[in-house]
């Protein structure tokens, strides 16, 4: 049999089908059908059933449609994985979140491992009620949209503060240490990928890295500003709408970190639009109905996305070693993030 790693994403597709058979076997299912989505770390299947039962929430779940993921191997510990799941079944159960809903295994569990031949390692599947919506195109998106994803970021960080985590689930960080510095489940550590950045960006990033220091040691992490976090939400990546209401979904990257940070990634993609700082007011307004902000926290919104975009640059910068073919487009965007810096040092 030809090792996993020398097939061609056709060839690894197929060998993955192989697994989701055995991995749909742990859940009540019947008469089901699955089509690839995409390879997008996860590997990311459509499951249908055939004769669908009615559920409550037909609004907001598809009745007989699933997401099964396939866990990325290394890129989260299971324990991350069940923490994730845990959180998403308690804002479902207790806070009557638009989030996917996790599915129970047989046996009670919120995920089943499968290992089959022909696939190295035991791979974590999960599977999600399917959240009915759509992506909006940036020509589609007005404030309004930002002002109910402000609202429903307050709800969930809401219940973030006062949600219990199982102490013995743990998660990624988005503090100084984990954005910066921190060594992570895969790749080199931060903290030695500051060397691979153009040489130009290394002063005004650590700049961003002393003044972000700064705010977050004031700022401390009780629950008003700190909890879990989705970390990679923006009105075009991972928030869908449907009728008019907005669903947040792929809770893969969430984490512990500061709330504003959470609420600064959404205005990423916005930064060029000629009205974005009417998305910013909308966005933050409709987090504030719910939330209240301090005026630190609403100050420090443009720092903590220069933060970001520091982060990303640093992750960038690590994994175009490993991709080189995507060079190109990563420092594209990595440019990109170079300026916003730029901007915010020049007028801050």
């Amino acid at each position: 049999m030809k090792p996993f790693e020398e097939l061609t994403l056709q060839g690894k597709i197929r060998r993955m089908r192989q697994l989701v058979q055995y991995a749909l076997n742990a859940y009540d299912l019947a008469d089901i059908r699955f089509k690839f989505l995409r390879q997008a770390g996860n590997t990311l299947f459509q499951v249908n059933e055939a004769n669908p039962t009615l559920i409550t929430k037909a609004n907001l779940y598809a009745p007989g449609q699933y997401l099964l993921r396939i866990h990325q191997p290394g890129y989260q510990a299971p324990t991350a994985v069940e923490l994730e799941l845990e959180w998403l079944s308690s804002m479902c159960r207790d806070a009557d979140l638009p989030v996917p809903e996790p599915v129970l295994t047989l046996d009670g569990r919120l995920y089943t491992q499968v290992a089959i031949p022909g696939i190295p390692e035991k791979r974590i599947c999960s599977l999600l009620r399917w959240v009915n919506g759509h992506e909006l195109n940036r020509e589609r998106i007005r404030p309004h949209h930002y002002n109910a994803l402000g609202e429903l970021m307050a709800r969930l960080h809401n219940h973030a503060a006062y949600w219990k985590p199982p102490v013995s689930l743990s998660k990624r960080k988005y503090d100084w240490d984990g954005l910066f510095r921190k060594e992570g489940e895969d790749g080199i550590p931060s903290s030695e990928t500051w060397v691979l950045l153009p040489p130009e960006y290394t002063e005004p990033f650590e700049t961003i890295s002393r003044k972000v220091k700064h705010v977050m040691d004031k700022w401390g992490k009780s629950p008003d500003v700190y909890g879990l976090i989705h970390g990679d939400l923006g009105m075009e990546a991972n928030v869908l709408f449907w009728n008019g209401d907005v669903r947040i979904i792929d809770f893969d990257d969430s984490g512990f970190g500061y709330y504003i940070f959470d609420l600064s990634i959404v205005l990423e993609d916005s930064q060029d639009h000629q009205i974005q700082p009417q998305f910013r007011d909308a966005l933050l307004n409709g987090y504030a109905r719910v939330r209240p902000l301090s005026e630190d926290q609403i100050r420090n919104v443009d720092l903590f996305l220069a933060a970001f975009a520091v982060y990303w640059s640093l992750y960038a910068a690590d994994a175009v070693q490993n991709h080189p073919e995507n060079r190109e487009e990563i420092f594209k965007r990595m440019s990109r993030y170079f300026r916003l810096v730029e901007n915010y040092l020049a007028s801050n």
